[in-house]
């Protein structure tokens, strides 16, 4: 784990008045690899964005500037957990000739990471139990689960929001000297983001968010959209095998392929991801593969339906730390994603099995109702504003197993007319831009919106 620089000689940053000098942030070289010419720094920002005096924190910054600079985009990663200079690699190519600026969020990389115990993560169930006993030792786990994670900052655990993390971004632009910026958000920094339009947008020229959350959906809804987006990947997965001579599911029908392979995951050897094999780990596997590869997926189910892992010479791997970077908890801060209790898992399971009869659920988005349970902090669904005067464009594939598309439906019908969507007949998560048409849509939208 690479340490964050101090604070200590940096200038502590106040935030009242606009006519303050910019900072020194201290930019140089990373301690960690990142792409050529990116430059770190530290920004101290308070802890507590309501009681800016009760103390402070150094979040790790990064900026890659260019010649001739047509504006600043301030970057969103997503995540959570993802490093702030994630989205630079997007945006280098896709949108020369920007300045681009991020923050590893707080709470995430150098940033004072969230660090959980590994035993206690191990034993949350991706699908909340509907067994009362289970769902029991699930409460008594996540009892213990979240006394264990902390970032060692006092305080700063109780502020990982979204809105916190806003408060942050506005403060690098400030420190950067930039009157106006550009946003990006990918996935789940889109929520940030939106945040960030909703207090300051005003300052806002073109903004793209691409996978797009909805902030203003509750736990059910939450997991049922999500179990209906990963059944349509399914629904296309079937199409192309029934089309492909060469799929290693030709001829057969693929839900039976399935299940069959759900059946028999009990007795499968080895291990996926550090779990053993069960009905819930080949939704998973197909929820993470399929976007990726038809073909091998195809492969994947009928050994696993015939009783063999696709992964026969996967390596044992070093023994597990104590303790791990663990960020999804940061979510519990922002959406009401805990099941309160066992009859609430029961009927979240049957309308999340309505809404996707073969794969069952997303894996994705049931597991954060696991995780959330016990949780110090509980956060309000509220739908998305902005204040800037240019619509913000959303970037949605049509097929989508993290975020789908009906997510950014109603991020559209929020934000109205200040609202573009922009969708890429496409599967998978992210990866818009590689479009052309995407692409170009995406730059005419920028040249349009920034100012000179």
């Amino acid at each position: 784990m690479t340490a964050v620089v101090a604070a200590a000689g940096m200038i502590p940053l106040t935030f009242a008045s606009q006519a303050q000098a910019t900072p020194d942030l201290g930019w140089g070289a990373c301690d960690k690899p990142v792409a050529q010419g990116v430059e770190c720094g530290t920004l101290t920002v308070p802890i507590d964005w309501a009681r800016p005096g009760q103390g402070t924190v150094g979040l790790r910054a990064y900026r890659w500037k260019t010649e001739n600079s047509r504006g600043t985009i301030l970057g969103f990663p997503s995540g959570p957990g993802q490093p702030g200079d994630f989205t630079f690699g997007t945006l280098r190519p896709a949108l020369p000739g920007y300045d681009l600026i991020a923050l590893d969020p707080r709470g995430v990389g150098e940033s004072h990471p969230m660090t959980c115990d590994v035993a206690k993560i191990l034993k949350i169930p991706y699908v909340p139990p509907t067994d009362a006993g289970a769902f029991e030792a699930l409460k008594k786990n996540q009892k213990t689960f979240w006394s264990t994670c902390t970032t060692g900052v006092k305080d700063l655990d109780s502020h990982l929001d979204a809105y916190s993390t806003a408060n942050d971004a506005d403060a690098l632009r400030k420190a950067v000297g930039a009157k106006r910026v550009n946003v990006y958000g990918l996935s789940y920094g889109t929520l940030p983001a939106e945040r960030y339009l909703e207090k300051f947008g005003q300052h806002v020229d073109g903004s793209v968010i691409e996978g797009v959350m909805n902030p203003d959906q509750g736990r059910r809804e939450f997991m049922t959209t999500a179990a209906a987006g990963v059944e349509a990947i399914f629904a296309k997965f079937t199409q192309w095998s029934a089309e492909t001579p060469d799929s290693a599911l030709h001829g057969q029908n693929p839900a039976d392929v399935f299940r069959k392979a759900q059946q028999n995951a009990g007795s499968l050897p080895g291990r996926f991801f550090g779990f053993p094999w069960s009905d819930v780990m080949i939704t998973r596997y197909f929820e993470i593969f399929a976007p990726r590869d038809f073909a091998e997926v195809a492969k994947g189910l009928r050994d696993l339906a015939d009783g063999r892992t696709p992964f026969p010479d996967e390596p044992g791997g070093e023994p597990l730390p104590r303790r791990f970077e663990y960020a999804d908890p940061n979510t519990c801060s922002d959406w009401p994603f805990a099941v309160p209790a066992v009859e609430d898992a029961r009927a979240d399971l049957a309308s999340a099995r309505k809404a996707a009869p073969v794969v069952g659920y997303s894996t994705n988005s049931s597991n954060y109702s696991s995780i959330c349970v016990g949780g110090p902090r509980t956060g309000r669904p509220k739908p998305v504003s902005s204040r800037s005067t240019h619509p913000t464009l959303l970037l949605s594939n049509s097929l989508d197993p993290a975020t789908p598309k009906v997510w950014a439906d109603a991020v559209q019908k929020q934000l109205g007319r200040k609202a573009i969507h922009v969708v890429t007949d496409q599967v998978g998560h992210g990866g818009g831009m590689d479009d052309p048409v995407t692409l170009k849509k995406v730059q005419d939208y920028m040249a349009s919106t920034t100012r000179p």
